[in-house]
This record gives structure tokens, sequence and C-alpha cells, in this order.
């Protein structure tokens, strides 16, 4: 089984899913995208990590070396773009961070597997009591409306999520089956929450804590197991999410600022907007690439 195959695929789904969920679509479509869409990625980051692998200090400098500057670079070409429809705040963006934009979540991601790292170090045997207590912290937080800048109220909780995917990557041989009707019910009891509740990563809105995590895991082990089936069965729409699920900081990045951009500048409709979006996301990658391969370093 190639583990790595059917997590991209789920990720190429869930990516293209985010970007969905972001135009304005119905509450309740909605909802039911946020149960799990930004929770996958963490627990995806959980349960394809190796923590035994490296160092703590050596870990720390490749997710920062694969994670940040990518970050850095790529916040700055969003930060000109915003500035070229006078939207660009770059005093803003260092205090407060990228708040509600896709991007919010990378610096959330580094610090969080960090710390999970740095809790498996000092010892793996109590990584559940730590997820716990990530989990209830994310919760006072939120409890009490405490805010931190750059979204870092969200860390606990992301730690926690990450941590869930870790422990969890132990049952694989469960999700590594195409079995629809597993798809069938974690689908219908995270559209069962996400009808009652909204999940906000982003914003920490993790309230009621069990609910929302119980439809956050339903949600990803339902685009898991939907994406075993994919793997499986159909070979062409494997290999177009498998190229998706790779480019997910690609789409991060610039998927929101291209359509604010065209709708600032033209009144063209939904399709024609989105249209432009996949020819212009397939242009940067090029250029990534190019850029990469230039270099001789993959630096993006």
């Amino acid at each position: 089984m190639e583990r790595s195959k059917y997590i991209d695929i789920a990720k190429g789904i869930t990516i293209c899913l985010m970007v969905i969920g972001h135009t304005g679509i119905p509450v309740l479509l909605s909802n039911f995208i946020f149960a799990f869409h930004m929770p996958l990625f963490f627990i995806a980051s959980g349960w394809t990590t190796n923590w035994d692998k490296y160092s703590t200090c050596t870990f720390i400098y490749r997710r920062f070396k694969t994670l940040i500057i990518p970050f850095l670079i790529y916040s700055l070409i969003v930060q000109a773009l915003k500035y070229s429809i006078g939207n660009g705040d770059i005093v803003s963006w260092l205090i407060h961070g990228w708040g509600g934009y896709a991007l919010w979540f990378i610096p959330v991601l580094y610090l969080s597997s960090v710390l999970v790292k740095v809790l498996y170090t000092i010892n793996s045997r109590f990584i559940i009591l730590g997820g716990a207590i990530m989990a209830a912290v994310g919760g006072c937080l939120k409890y009490y409306t405490i805010s931190l800048p750059w979204n870092l109220s969200s860390v606990p909780y992301a730690s926690f999520l990450i941590i869930i995917g870790s422990f969890l990557f132990r049952y694989n041989k469960y999700i590594e089956k195409p079995n629809w009707w597993f798809v069938i019910i974690t689908f219908l009891i995270t559209g069962l929450i996400s009808y009652n509740w909204r999940l906000d990563i982003a914003w920490n809105s993790i309230l009621p804590i069990v609910p929302l995590t119980i439809g956050a895991l339903s949600g990803t082990m339902m685009m898991f197991t939907a994406s075993v089936y994919i793997m499986h069965k159909l070979d062409f729409v494997e290999k177009l999410f498998v190229a998706i699920g790779k480019e997910t900081y690609l789409i991060v990045a610039f998927s929101q600022i291209v359509i604010m951009i065209l709708g600032f500048y033209t009144t063209w409709n939904f399709i024609i907007r989105y249209t432009i979006l996949i020819i212009v996301l397939i242009c940067l990658k090029i250029v990534k690439d190019m850029f990469n391969k230039t270099i001789g370093y993959k630096i993006l």
C-alpha cells in the first residue's frame, strides 16, 4: 500500500473543497466542508510524520526549510499582489499575521508540528495525555475569547489533531480498504454535526469541542477511505488529485488572491474566473518548478 498516494488524493480533493468553501456557497454546504477541510491537513501531518526519524533540532530545521521559507517568499508575493489592488498592509501583516487568509495555516502547522515533536521527545508514552491537554488549552482560549496574533490561538487544537493523526496511523489497515459503507456512515456523521455546529480552526472556533472533533475525524476518515477507493478504481481521477495534492501549498498561497484580483478588475462570471484561476495556478506551478530547477534547490 502506497500510503502517500491516497493521502495526496485526499489532500487534492480537500484543497479543491477549500477553494469552493470560500465562494459564497450555501451555509449548509460550507459548514460541511469546514467540518474537516483544515483538520484533514493537520491529521494528515501527524499520520505521515515519522516522529522518531530526526532529533528535535533537525526536525525543527527541516520543517523551517520546507514550511517557513516558502511561506515568507509566498507571503511577500501575495502582499505585493494585494498592494496592487489597494489592500496590502505589510505592517499590519507583521503585527497580526494573515487572519482569515489561507496562509494563516502554514505558521500554525509549523508551530504545532514542533510542539508535538517536543512532546514526543519528552515522553511518547504520554502523547495521548499531551493531546488532551492541548485540546483543553485550545478550548479554554476559545471559551475565554483569548485571541492571539498570527492565529496562534489555533496552535493547541491543531497540535491535538496532529497527535490524533499520529495515533490513528497505527490503525491504518482499517482505513486502507475501499469500503463505501464506511464512507457513507462518516458522511452522515459529519453532515449531522456540521448541521448543528461550525468548525473554523483559523479563528479557533472549536466549541463544543467534542462533537466538532468527532465531525473533523469522521470527515477526514471519509476522505481517506474514499481516496483509497479512487486509488484502486479510478486511475485518471487518482492521477489528477495526486498532482493537485502535491501542490496544496501553492493553492493555499495563491487561490484567494487570484480570485480577489479577478473580482477587483473584472465582472466576469463564476465559471470564467475559476477557469482562469486553474490556468494561473498551472502557470505558477511551472514557474515554481523552473525556479527550483534553476537554483538547483527545492526552496518553493
